[in-house]
């Protein structure tokens, strides 16, 4: 969780200052000056909602995925904590609206859903590939989408207090603090709102050691 004191208005040259030792007394946000809501992005605010009660949405709205998910789950049975702590890290609260509006899913859709979506068509189109690789294809399609969704984001509470997917804090917990009604959405250029640190900080909070250690083995026998 961000301090008060620092706004997206910091860029990463302020970061860096801030992080340095000895020199925590980097100018701060200006109180007559507050962030500005972000124009031109397509995530905007939805209803609070229990990462549970997301996860059975997804279920009942998704039935054409659900014989993919009972493989994952077959094959992985960590994938359903997997699945729960992303819900919990994501919520169902961010939700994406389709950039051409004649789409057929031009209604907002929460990004916890468009997340599962890729992760799970990246596992089932990895059916021919070793246990291993599905859950891997599963991993990273789930944070890459994550990571392309909400890096550039930030959520405001009115009293300037910061959330951003790179932080490594899940959204479900700052939301239990915070009004959601008072939430508003920014675009960032901070380090926390990077797309490598929200790809690192999502796959670093929902996948278990065990599993994190055999995926980083097949990359390591993956990689040239």
């Amino acid at each position: 969780m961000q301090s008060p004191d620092w706004t997206i208005e910091d860029r990463d040259a302020g970061d860096r200052a801030r992080d340095r030792p000895g020199n925590r007394n980097v100018p701060c946000r200006d109180p007559a000056h507050p962030p500005e809501p972000t124009a031109g992005t397509f995530i905007s605010l939805g209803a609070a909602a229990a990462p549970a009660d997301m996860l059975r949405r997804f279920r009942l709205s998704q039935a054409d995925l659900m014989p993919t998910v009972r493989r994952l789950e077959l094959d992985w049975p960590c994938s359903v904590a997997m699945m729960q702590r992303f819900a919990g890290y994501v919520t169902g609260v961010p939700v994406y609206h389709a950039r051409d509006p004649g789409s057929r899913a031009c209604s907002p859709t929460p990004v916890l859903f468009l997340c599962l979506q890729k992760g799970l068509g990246a596992y089932d189109a990895a059916a021919a590939e070793s246990d291993d690789r599905r859950l891997l294809a599963f991993v990273d399609g789930l944070c890459q989408e994550a990571a392309r969704l909400l890096s550039g984001i930030a959520l405001f509470t009115p009293d300037n207090d910061c959330w951003m997917a790179g932080n490594g804090a899940a959204l479900h917990g700052w939301l239990a603090a915070s009004d959601i009604r008072g939430v508003t959405v920014h675009r960032s250029q901070r380090r926390g709102a990077s797309p490598q640190r929200v790809l690192t900080a999502i796959g670093q909070y929902v996948v278990m050691a065990r599993e994190r250690a055999i995926l980083e083995r097949v990359r390591r026998t993956d990689a040239p």
